[in-house]
């Protein structure tokens, strides 16, 4: 996992610069730095230091640039470690969640979400189901389940009538509730398909770069 006193700093740091509900809160600047160090290529700081700020870019004094970007580079040390390490699994236990939790858990997913964003068409790319001659690809679909989930809008989904079909078979109505209930217990195995898939290109990519520098 991701330091958790140096995300407090951040977080600190981003509300000095602007009101609370205007930057990602701590859950949410954790997802976002997990979805930043797994994706295989580096995303330069400037693509992306304004989502910290929902996108916005707000005028900042000398000191509050110096002290932001200070805090920023110790959370992306942290969270570049805990890569090496193999330390990024789904930060979460469902069974130890309570109301509180599950909100913690839902910023966790949006700032998690705006990080693949950054590089949403590699994400939906279909690597995999190339590779493998599949209609449907399963790192796409992880990334569905989390905008769903997210956004709440179960019209993403590829997969949602044999979803509403599995529920029938076992006597439950698919009402929208319980397929949103049912979606959010495959949140962890949907993240750790997205980060498989991540080292599994991070692997082709230092491969390529070493064949390259040894022409």
């Amino acid at each position: 996992m991701i330091d958790k006193k140096l995300l407090h700093k951040l977080d600190v740091e981003l509300s000095n610069c602007v009101p609370t509900d205007e930057h990602l809160n701590q859950d949410g600047l954790s997802g976002f730095f997990y979805a930043l160090a797994i994706t295989p290529a580096i995303i330069d700081p400037a693509d992306w230091m304004a989502e910290l700020f929902f996108g916005e870019r707000p005028e900042l004094t000398g000191k509050q640039s110096k002290d932001l970007k200070k805090a920023v580079t110790a959370v992306v040390k942290s969270s570049n470690k805990a890569l090496f390490k193999n330390e990024l699994k789904f930060p979460y236990n469902f069974s130890a969640l309570d109301d509180a939790g599950f909100d913690q858990l839902w910023y966790w997913s949006a700032g998690f979400l705006q990080g693949l964003r950054l590089r949403l068409a590699f994400w939906r790319s279909g690597i995999i189901a190339k590779e493998t001659n599949q209609a449907s690809d399963v790192v796409s679909n992880s990334v569905d389940i989390i905008v769903a989930l997210v956004e709440g809008d179960l019209s993403v989904l590829k997969n949602i009538d044999q979803l509403k079909s599995q529920l029938q078979l076992a006597g439950k109505e698919p009402t929208d509730e319980l397929l949103m209930a049912t979606l959010l217990q495959t949140l962890p195995e949907a993240y750790e398909c997205i980060r498989l898939f991540a080292a599994q290109m991070s692997e082709r990519l230092l491969a390529r770069q070493e064949v390259a520098e040894s022409v």
